[in-house]
C-alpha cells in the first residue's frame, strides 16, 4: 500500500467522516446506523473507530473511509484523497499517483467549470454593484441582506457573453460548459457560443463538502419591465456526473451539523424558504429544488436524523406536494426511531413570507402545536375538507353516508400501504370515530368488493427487513469449523503459523486453504506486522479473489468489527475440532459400509478395527480439547 494511503488513514477518523452521511449510534465499541447504500429498516451498518473499517451486514458493501467516500460521493481515488489532505492538512508527498493539483483543476472538468462560474457571477453581484443594483434590491426586499447573500455565495449573470469569454480564456473545453447548462451553442453556420443566464440571479448548489455542483438561476426584472412570455422563473443548470436534482437537497451542506444537533430536519420547497429560515435561526432545514419530494431525498435524510418534517405551502399546490411526499413515509411509519410529520400553514404563505412577518420562533411553535403524522395528516385533510364544504353533516341520511363512503375511498389508498396490523387498525378506528362510524363498519367496506378486492392487497405481515439488526446476528447463515477458524485468523494473523501442511489437508472448502496459503505467503516477509495497514489492505484483495466473496466479507468484517479474538489455546481447539469432526464423519461414513450388507465377514472384521481406531483417537483429541 501506497505511503500516502496509510498516512491519510493514520490522519482520518472515519466515525467523523461516516457521521456526515449516517446518523450513527455508539453500540459497545462500535458504531452502527442505516447503510447509506441500500434501504433497510433496521441497521445493519457499522464502523469501527479504533479499526479505521466499516461494513454492512446487510449489502456487503464494506472498507476503509476512502473507499466509504468514493462510494458515497462518486467520486474518484485521486478527488477523496485531495479532499482529505485538504481539509486534515495532511502532509502528503508529491508521488506520480497522488500529489495534489496545485491547479485546483479536478479530474471532473465540469467542477472546474462551474468552481469558475461562481467565482464570476458572485463578483457580478459584489463587486460590479453598478449593474446588479436590482438584484441587491430584489434581496433586500426579501429579507436577505448582503451578509446573508455572501455566505450563500450569490451570484448575478449580467447582460453579454462574459461566462463565455472567461471560459475561453482558462481554455475549457466549451462543449462541457454546453452539456452542464452553463452555455448555448449557436447554430452550426454561426459556430459560436454563448451565456445561457442573462440577467438573473444565481443560486449555486453546493454538495455536502460546499464545493458547487449545479447552479440555479432565478429571473429578476427590473422597474417598469416586462416578464417574457411563457419563460420559467427557475432555470437550473443540466444533470451531470456530479449533480442528479432528485438525488439532491439545496442546503444540505450548511444544514448537516444543525441536523444532527437537533436531531431532526425541515423540508421546505424553495431555495428562498431555505434562506429565510437558515437566517433566522432555523438551521436545521433543506430544500427541494422544483422537483417532487423522491424516496432518495427521505431515505438520505432519516440516515442523519430521527425526525423529519414536512414544512409546505398553505395553499393547494403545497397540500397536493404534501400528500404526494407522505406516500414516500410508508416504509419509515413501523421504526420505533423516526418520526415523520407533515405541516402545512393555512393561512395562504408559505415558510418564508410566514418567518419574515411572524419570525423564526413562531413559526417553530406553529410547527409544534399542528405537526401531525402522515396518515393522520391525510384523514384531517380530507376530513376537514368536506366538513368545510358542508358535504359531511350530522346524521346518518344515505346522502351523508354516500359522501362519508367517497371519502373512505380517497383515504383507502394511502391506508392500504400499511403492513402492519396494529398501526392499521390505530388508523381504522382513528378513521371511524371522526366519521361517526363503527371500525367493524369501515373494515366490512374495506374488505368488500366495492373497494375491487383491497384486501386482497393489505398484508398484515410485520415483515422485518433482510438485513440484520445486531452485530452478532449479521451473519445469518451457520458457520462451520473452518469458518470459525478463518475468522479468527483475520483477527490475528500470526495464528496461522500452527496451521502446518498436515493441518492443511484437514480443511474441505478450497475458499479457506486458499485465504490460509495466502496469508502465511504475505506474513513471510512481514511476520512482525500483523496489524499494520499494508497487510490489511491486502488481506482485503486475498478476499475478493475467493470464490464466495460475499460470504468471505462477511466472515472478515464481522470478525474485526466486534473484536472476535481468541488466544492460541482457543485456536488449537478449533484446530482439533476440526480433526475430530472429519475422524467422526469417516467413522460414519465406515459404519455405513458395515450396516450395507455388501461386506464379508473379513472385511467386516477390518472395518470394525479401523472403526474403534478412529474413535480411540478421536477421544483422544476430546480429551486433550478439555486439557488446554
Amino acid at each position: 500500500m501506497d505511503k500516502n494511503i496509510e498516512t491519510v488513514l493514520s490522519y482520518v477518523n472515519i466515525v467523523d467522516e461516516v457521521a456526515g452521511f449516517v446518523k450513527l449510534k455508539k453500540r459497545g465499541q462500535n458504531y452502527s446506523g442505516l447503510c447509506p447504500f441500500h434501504s433497510e429498516k433496521t441497521p445493519s451498518f457499522h464502523v469501527s473507530e479504533s479499526k479505521g473499517l466499516y461494513y454492512c451486514f446487510g449489502c456487503g458493501k464494506g472498507g476503509n473511509v476512502i473507499g466509504f467516500l468514493k462510494d458515497i460521493k462518486g467520486e474518484s481515488f485521486k478527488e477523496v484523497i485531495d479532499y482529505l489532505k485538504k481539509k486534515y492538512n495532511i502532509p502528503l508527498e508529491d508521488t506520480k499517483l497522488y500529489k495534489s493539483n496545485k491547479t485546483g483543476e479536478s479530474e471532473v472538468p465540469v467542477k472546474k467549470i462551474l468552481n469558475l462560474a461562481l467565482n464570476f457571477y458572485y463578483e457580478n453581484l459584489f463587486v460590479y454593484i453598478s449593474s446588479s443594483g436590482h438584484i441587491i434590491k430584489y434581496l433586500s426586499d426579501r429579507g436577505i441582506d448582503e451578509n446573508i447573500a455572501k455566505d450563500f455565495k450569490l451570484g448575478y449573470a449580467g447582460f453579454g457573453n462574459g461566462l463565455t469569454a472567461l471560459l475561453l480564456n482558462n481554455k475549457v473545453d466549451l462543449d462541457t460548459a454546453v452539456n452542464a447548462g452553463l452555455l448555448i451553442k449557436k447554430p452550426e453556420y454561426n459556430k459560436g457560443y454563448s451565456d445561457r443566464f442573462v440577467n438573473k440571479l444565481i443560486i449555486p448548489i453546493m454538495d455536502r463538502a460546499g464545493e458547487p455542483i449545479a447552479l440555479a438561476s432565478r429571473i429578476i426584472l427590473r422597474e417598469g419591465e416586462a416578464s417574457p412570455l411563457n419563460f420559467p422563473k427557475y432555470i437550473n443548470t443540466n444533470n451531470s456526473e456530479i449533480f442528479v436534482k432528485n438525488n439532491t437537497l439545496y442546503g444540505l451542506n450548511k444544514a448537516l451539523p444543525f441536523i444532527k444537533k437537533e436531531n431532526a430536519v425541515f423540508i421546505v420547497e424553495g431555495y428562498f424558504d431555505m434562506i429565510t429560515l437558515y437566517s433566522n435561526g432555523i438551521k436545521n432545514v433543506v430544500a427541494t429544488m422544483g422537483t417532487a419530494l423522491s424516496k432518495n431525498h427521505i431515505v438520505n435524510l432519516s440516515r442523519l436524523s430521527d425526525e423529519i418534517i414536512l414544512l409546505y405551502d398553505g395553499d393547494k399546490a403545497g397540500i397536493n406536494a404534501i400528500n404526494r411526499g407522505i406516500e414516500l413515509f410508508q416504509s419509515f411509519m413501523e421504526s420505533p426511531d423516526k418520526n415523520i410529520y407533515a405541516v402545512c400553514l393555512n393561512d395562504g404563505s408559505d415558510p418564508d413570507s410566514y418567518v419574515r412577518k411572524y419570525g423564526g420562533s413562531s413559526l417553530i411553535k406553529l410547527i409544534q402545536d399542528r405537526k401531525k403524522t402522515p396518515v393522520e395528516f391525510v384523514l384531517d385533510y380530507y376530513i376537514e375538507k368536506s366538513e368545510n364544504s358542508g358535504i359531511i353533516e350530522n346524521g346518518k341520511d344515505e346522502r351523508n353516508l354516500k359522501a362519508k363512503i367517497s371519502m373512505i375511498r380517497e383515504i383507502v389508498p394511502f391506508l392500504k400501504k400499511i403492513n402492519n396490523n396494529i398501526i392499521f387498525s390505530h388508523y381504522i378506528n382513528l378513521l371511524a370515530n371522526r366519521l361517526g362510524l363503527k371500525e367493524n363498519e369501515i373494515r366490512k367496506y374495506i374488505d368488500s368488493n366495492e373497494t375491487a378486492g383491497l384486501a386482497a392487497h393489505l398484508n398484515f405481515n410485520n415483515n422485518d427487513d433482510s438485513a440484520g439488526n445486531s452485530e452478532t446476528g449479521a451473519l445469518k447463515e451457520d458457520l462451520n469449523i473452518e469458518d470459525l477458524i478463518v475468522g479468527k485468523i483475520f483477527c490475528n494473523l500470526l495464528l496461522t503459523e500452527y496451521i502446518n501442511d498436515d493441518i492443511l489437508k484437514e480443511f474441505s472448502d478450497t475458499d479457506a486453504i486458499f485465504i490460509i496459503k495466502e496469508i502465511k505467503n504475505t506474513l513471510k516477509n512481514n511476520i512482525n506486522e500483523e496489524n499494520n495497514i499494508k497487510i490489511k489492505g491486502k488481506i482485503e484483495d486475498i478476499v475478493l479473489k475467493t470464490e464466495n466473496s460475499f460470504k468471505w466479507n462477511k466472515i472478515y468484517y464481522s470478525n474485526l468489527l466486534i473484536e472476535n479474538k481468541s488466544g492460541k489455546d482457543d485456536f488449537k481447539k478449533l484446530l482439533i475440532q476440526l480433526k475430530v469432526g472429519n475422524i467422526n464423519k469417516t467413522c460414519r461414513g465406515i459404519l455405513s459400509e458395515i450396516k450395507s450388507g455388501l461386506l464379508d465377514e473379513s472385511d467386516k472384521l477390518l472395518k470394525f478395527q479401523e472403526l474403534n481406531r478412529l474413535k480411540y483417537i478421536s477421544k483422544e483429541f476430546q480429551r486433550k480439547i478439555c486439557g488446554y
